[in-house]
């Protein structure tokens, strides 16, 4: 997302630093919901936690993951199925109210979790990704190709709702 990357666009040569830049935008995102009682607060930034999650889970599974596997094999292991448990949590946000008291405390357990997978994925799996020798700006061009793909669907998707209305 442009907005998350700046003016200057996708770090082509640096996709590690661009997943720390999502993690970055997702933590910002979290503090505003879990510290503030104020619904429309919590109304803005619920869907945009849920949003970026969905993109970040499938850039990372689509393109990052399989193009490191073998940089830690069960560690990749680990980060897809942590990636299934927040898929369920989100899958499970977006059927509820952000008024809904269960609301809140999924969330706190959806922060919990991806904060948990954020952590261990900067500290262990990006220093073996950035030491392994693979080409980074090949690996960058393949994420920002993606993201533009899925932002791009989410245009079209928009505009054909819009359409209909």
């Amino acid at each position: 997302m442009q907005d998350r990357h700046g003016s200057a666009g996708y770090p082509v040569d640096q996709p590690t630093q661009a997943l720390r830049t999502d993690h970055q935008f997702v933590r910002t995102l979290f503090d505003r919901y879990l510290n503030t009682d104020n619904v429309d607060v919590k109304k803005q930034a619920g869907p945009q936690i849920l949003m970026a999650l969905e993109m970040h889970s499938r850039l990372e599974e689509t393109v990052f993951y399989p193009r490191v596997r073998d940089t830690d094999p069960s560690l990749i292991g680990e980060f897809e199925d942590a990636h299934q448990q927040v898929d369920q949590m989100v899958a499970q946000l977006k059927t509820m109210d952000e008024g809904d008291p269960q609301c809140d405390a999924l969330m706190q357990q959806l922060c919990d979790a991806v904060m948990r997978h954020v952590d261990t994925e900067e500290q262990q799996l990006f220093p073996k990704v950035e030491g392994a020798g693979l080409d980074m700006t090949a690996l960058g061009l393949e994420m920002q190709a993606f993201e533009a793909s899925i932002i791009s669907g989410q245009a079209r998707a928009m505009e054909q709702k819009d359409m209909r209305t």
